[in-house]
């Protein structure tokens, strides 16, 4: 029993002098309890959203602030068009649109029904879930409060509910959670591999003794970086290939969009990733600290990017975070230009994201590279 205590109190040590991994132990369950309870929230409120109104009538507009006042939705322009509709929702500008038929306060005020349509971006089955949920029922209250006007004034219920919704998905009609996952797998096993490769790269050499021999060798440093690099962006290409042709393989998922713009814009995302995993390690002095750093970086891309829980979802402070995160923005790349066919314009506003994001994460690894590592 004495040699098992002792044996045990000999790896207790080894693991506090390891101030590395001790940190992640402490920090990882803290993190998940403050993600899991705080970050995430299935019931998705204020949900940006479109209005085509083709009445404009007094009623019209009523039905549009009873919507705006359920909180679920956040009107952010109006559409005149479907084509404009298209425009605000592969821009990322909206993912609902309410569209209000011609003639609809003078149905309403004849009591004759009138049909309302909500047109949801399918390309997030969360936000549809919710946004559909909330506008049924709001047009369903809508309904009953007109039958009760027209009862109390003409003492005769309407044969036919004055008000109904007609739900309306674009871009991925079925709702099949393929359709949704598949394009987000590409960047999420991207952040993980690529921040963890590079990361490694440099720990295995330092490790091995070996990181000296190449700093005392006739080439350049940023040679050296360069070179440990770029393999992995030839991996990182090959992983984006074989998910998008066994996604549209296997699970049918449409590539609608150009392939050569996302193949294009993916190199930003990919020497984002690489970056910071240059940045990990110039703090890990292990290949397994660098692995653990590398997972501690992901479990906050997976909750946070809008690959697993709706983005709209999260309180303000989180989205605020969320954006500092390259898979947020890459995510929104894929998905628009795989499922919605965006063009270049549409998602310029995620291209700067991830240009700043790459050259500060390139100050920041420099100034740890003179330091630290070479």
């Amino acid at each position: 029993m004495n040699r098992l205590l002792a044996l045990a109190r000999k790896e207790l040590l080894q693991v506090a002098r390891d101030r590395l991994t001790l940190a992640m132990m402490v920090m990882l369950p803290v993190l998940q309890l403050l993600l899991f309870g705080w970050a995430i929230d299935t019931d998705v409120r204020h949900i940006p959203t479109v209005i085509f109104d083709q009445d404009a009538s007094a009623a019209s507009r009523d039905l549009v602030r009873r919507v705006e006042l359920t909180g679920y939705y956040d009107i952010v322009g109006e559409a005149r068009s479907y084509d404009e509709i298209g425009e605000a929702m592969r821009s990322g500008r909206a993912h609902v649109a309410l569209v209000v038929p011609p003639r609809y306060g003078a149905h309403v005020s004849l009591g004759r029904q009138v049909t309302v349509q909500l047109v949801v971006d399918g390309s997030d089955p969360l936000t549809v879930g919710s946004a559909l949920n909330t506008a049924s029922s709001l047009v369903a209250a809508r309904s009953t409060e007109l039958t009760r006007e027209q009862l109390a004034s003409t003492g005769a219920r309407p044969p036919v509910a004055p008000i109904t919704l007609e739900p309306t998905v674009w871009y991925n009609p079925e709702q099949r959670t393929a359709v949704y996952i598949v394009p987000g797998l590409v960047g999420v096993i991207l952040t993980m591999t690529m921040v963890m490769l590079t990361a490694m790269a440099i720990a295995r050499e330092r490790e091995r003794g070996t990181l000296e021999a190449l700093i005392v060798a006739p080439v350049r440093r940023i040679e050296i970086v360069l070179g440990k690099i770029l393999p992995y962006v030839v991996v990182g290409y090959v992983q984006m290939t074989l998910i998008l042709l066994i996604g549209w393989g296997l699970f049918d998922v449409p590539l609608t969009g150009s392939m050569a713009l996302l193949y294009e814009l993916a190199a930003l995302f990919i020497a984002a990733n690489l970056a910071i995993g240059l940045v990990f390690s110039t703090v890990a002095r292990t290949q397994q600290q660098a692995m653990q750093m590398s997972f501690f970086f992901l479990l906050p891309n997976i909750l946070l990017s809008g690959f697993m829980f709706p983005f709209e979802g999260m309180p303000r402070l989180a989205q605020w975070l969320a954006q500092l995160l390259p898979l947020t923005h890459f995510l929104r790349i894929v998905r628009r230009i795989t499922l919605q066919a965006a063009s270049y314009p549409e998602v310029a506003s995620e291209l700067l994201w991830l240009a700043a994001i790459l050259a500060s994460v390139i100050v920041v690894a420099s100034l740890r590279f003179k330091t630290k590592l070479l």
